[in-house]
């Protein structure tokens, strides 16, 4: 039995080799092909023929004397297209085999099939010079071929206004319109075509020009809250509100110039809240200081031009500046008491006084105070009342002083109110009128502030939960005739 046993093994031990040797995996190998694009009748090499291949490797394009290779692809056979405008297309195959360069000749004749350029674009809107344009631009344009098999596509540009800088908009484009979005007001574009016909040189259109309009002159600017951002706005009672700021940071409390050319602003977008300008359309941002404006809330924080518009006055902390609105001209007008911090201001041009408005050490601790323009005190408007205190603004005349108050009487740690009311208090006088006798009960009027005219009130109203969206209201100057302005808005300014 023992001879058959060894017969046996010796069999399968051959039957396993044979089975290893069958699943063996052949490696992948690899060569190049190099090869040169003539011209047929000439024998003269091609530049910039664009030469792909199927199986894909990658796409090249011949050198000066028509050269090209590819290098380390698969050994196997491939299908090579050469492609140039103004020769006809063509396809040759070659098989690259292992560690070896294929060498390969492709001759190319030209395209006897006549070709006709296409005509320059014609441009249909807007007309080459046209003023007053939208901040939205429809671009459009048109051009014909004689060819009719021709697909003609475009490339679009935009110049600024002394084209000294571009921008691509569309390329090989079939289209023949492109919306602009975001254009400057009060600005020149130019624009230019270029069409294609794939088989020509390239058609450029003349270069035309357009102008947008001017920024409107609206009177309202306000803050608008989004995604935990503040944001400046300008607007009318109708239509769609512009946007001003795109700082890094938040930007709040606007403040028009006298001029009404500049707006005063505060922003964090420099880490500390500082004061910048722009003008009225948002351009030209810049920072006016380098102290940051700080006290109490920095939310609350309210600043004013100097009559003439010359000056900003500004808090930080227990200090209150006077600054020129190109930075320069610091001057420490005054401090505030012992335990207290600036808070707001006005100025009025009628004797040249200033309401300013201190903080303690709570924020419900409030004094008003008048001052002449060196900073020195001359008296307490307004003692520190039970409940916050918002406000002042002089009346136009400098007679009367608009200011809020808690009427609840209401003093929490953070400064919640439950009932603030809009006053109206004559300084010589002292005689005091609530002008929210239409207010709707669980709300508060904030942030009062006089029309240009002094016949109304512009003024921020929201529920007294201290979470609820603001909006934006106007009233008669005896507090009759509310009207809703602006939704998701607050601190506006009415100029």
């Amino acid at each position: 039995m023992k001879p058959i046993c060894y017969c046996l093994i010796l069999v399968l031990l051959l039957l396993g080799s044979s089975a290893c040797q069958e699943d063996t995996i052949q490696p992948d190998t690899f060569g190049s092909i190099f090869g040169e694009v003539l011209e047929a009748e000439s024998n003269i090499g091609i530049a910039d023929v664009k030469v792909s291949s199927t199986p894909p490797t990658s796409s090249v394009v011949t050198d000066a004397q028509g050269r090209f290779s590819f290098e380390n692809i698969k050994a196997g056979t491939y299908s090579l297209r050469m492609e140039k405008d103004g020769y006809t297309s063509k396809l040759e195959s070659v098989t690259v085999f292992a560690d070896q360069t294929a060498n390969v000749v492709i001759l190319l004749s030209p395209d006897t099939m006549e070709n006709t350029l296409p005509m320059p674009p014609m441009n249909l809107e807007p007309v080459n010079g046209a003023t007053n344009q939208e901040v939205e631009v429809l671009l459009r344009w048109t051009a014909e071929d004689a060819d009719a098999d021709d697909r003609l596509s475009y490339d679009l540009k935009l110049y600024n206004a002394d084209q000294s800088e571009s921008m691509t908009l569309l390329t090989a484009s079939t289209d023949t319109s492109y919306l602009l979005t975001d254009l400057e007001y009060n600005t020149v574009y130019f624009w230019q075509v270029t069409v294609y016909d794939g088989r020509g040189e390239a058609v450029n259109s003349p270069v035309w020009g357009f102008e947008t309009q001017a920024f409107p002159d609206h009177r309202y600017l306000f803050v608008r809250q989004e995604a935990g951002q503040y944001n400046i706005y300008s607007s009318d009672r109708t239509g769609e509100p512009i946007r001003l700021t795109f700082n890094a940071g938040s930007s709040w409390r606007p403040r028009m110039s006298p001029l009404r050319d500049k707006i005063a602003y505060i922003s964090n977008s420099s880490l500390e809240p500082q004061i910048f300008i722009m003008n009225r359309d948002g351009s030209e941002n810049r920072q006016v200081t380098s102290i940051p404006i700080s006290g109490y809330n920095n939310l609350e924080l309210d600043f004013c031009w100097s009559p003439d518009g010359t000056q900003l006055v500004y808090m930080s902390n227990t200090k209150l500046y006077t600054i020129q609105p190109d930075g320069s001209g610091l001057h420490l007008l005054n401090e505030a008491p012992v335990g207290a911090t600036f808070t707001e201001c006005d100025w009025t041009a009628q004797g040249n006084f200033l309401l300013v408005r201190t903080t303690g050490q709570f924020a419900y601790q409030s004094y008003i105070y008048q001052m002449d323009a060196e900073g020195n005190y001359i008296a307490l408007v307004q003692n520190d009342a039970p409940g916050g205190t918002g406000g002042p603004m002089y009346s136009i005349d400098g007679g009367t002083m608009l200011f809020t108050q808690d009427a609840a009487g209401f003093e929490a740690p953070d400064g919640r109110q439950l009932d603030a009311r809009i006053y109206l208090r004559n300084l010589t006088s002292q005689i005091t009128t609530d002008l929210s006798i239409e207010k709707p009960a669980g709300t508060n009027d904030l942030d009062a502030r006089y029309s240009p005219d002094g016949a109304q009130i512009i003024f921020v109203n929201t529920n007294n939960d201290g979470i609820s969206p603001r909006s934006i209201w106007v009233m008669d100057l005896d507090g009759e005739n509310r009207t809703l302005l602006f939704e998701n808005a607050e601190m506006p300014e009415w100029r």
